[in-house]
């Protein structure tokens, strides 16, 4: 009994996912967690927080995973537990505080499974996106989470490669194909402006008032060429007003933006880095900025960078 409670757990792990994602290997693995010493302090508040957790008295059960933590503060299956249980008490802040050390000690596809669950929960969906990406490297089946949420988030770009990327993985699908016809909807009601509308818009962005060259006016202008999706303009207008203007950190984020949705992300980061370094007591903009860098990177597939510029954003 001394040296097997590890193996119980993670048999039973393979049976309890909250997801039913748990990986096979946990059978394949307790063979050599079974050599381990706990002591018998460990193991009795481990399996009576385990069951406590069963009978649903999630506070007492919380109580004795932390015993166990004093005993034993390294181990990551703790954390896990501890995270798990206070979703259950939706204390959210201190589950992802578990969450996180039990992933930092070892990136189990379970571990990472409850914390992408937890975020999705809070509405967290750059967070949610960046460890979604981690699993759906591990498993595709993550990228149907990642539509939805991109969905939900409104990015329906990136929710429509998503799904082009799935249908070649995985062949096409009824579900897919509605999400699809429904995101395009979206964009075409979202973008349907006469050409009248858009010339028109375009030219009030362009024209030039008595006023000259003003901050103000520029940040007018890339504000109507951003409605009409002209990314190439935005680029242009933002490089031109960074010339008079070359300290204001809101246009170094227009001009990565830009950059983001012409798909130059090395030079987009740098523009970032830029604007970071301008930036001056703006948590709007900073969160903009950061969610640039989580863009960038998602797209260069560097997921270790943007978890870690998702971790920054503040609500």
């Amino acid at each position: 009994m001394r040296r097997k409670f590890l193996a119980i757990w993670m048999t039973a792990m393979a049976f309890s996912s909250v997801r039913g994602q748990e990986p096979t290997l946990a059978m394949e693995e307790s063979a050599d967690v079974t050599t381990e010493e706990y002591s018998d302090d460990f193991q009795e508040h481990f399996f009576e927080a385990l069951k406590q957790k069963g009978v649903e008295n999630y506070q007492r059960a919380a109580d004795e995973f932390l015993r166990c933590k004093k005993l034993d503060a390294d181990n990551e299956v703790v954390d896990y537990e501890l995270g798990r249980i206070y979703i259950k008490l939706r204390q959210y802040d201190r589950a992802e505080e578990y969450l996180l050390q039990a992933v930092e000690k070892r990136a189990e596809l379970w571990y990472l499974d409850a914390l992408f669950g937890l975020y999705e929960l809070e509405g967290e969906t750059d967070k949610a996106i960046a460890i979604g990406k981690r699993l759906a490297d591990s498993d595709s089946q993550y990228k149907e989470n990642l539509v939805r949420i991109f969905a939900n988030a409104g990015r329906y770009e990136e929710a429509l490669l998503l799904i082009e990327e799935l249908n070649a993985e995985l062949g096409r699908s009824e579900l897919r194909e509605r999400q699809q016809q429904w995101m395009e909807m979206r964009i075409s009601a979202g973008t349907a402006k006469t050409k009248e509308e858009i010339a028109k818009s375009e030219s009030e962005a362009t024209e030039q008032t008595e006023g000259g060259n003003s901050l103000e006016e520029s940040y007018r202008k890339i504000e109507g060429f951003k409605k009409n999706l002209n990314f190439e303009e935005v680029l242009s207008l933002a490089e031109r007003a960074l010339e008079d203007f070359p300290a204001q950190s809101a246009l170094y984020y227009h001009k990565a933006m830009a950059l983001n949705r012409l798909k130059k992300y090395e030079e987009a980061i740098e523009v970032l880095q830029t604007a970071l370094d301008y930036l001056i007591d703006n948590q709007q903009l900073e969160n903009d900025i950061y969610r640039e860098f989580v863009i960038a990177y998602n797209a260069m597939g560097n997921n270790r960078k943007a978890e870690e510029y998702a971790g920054k954003i503040k609500k």
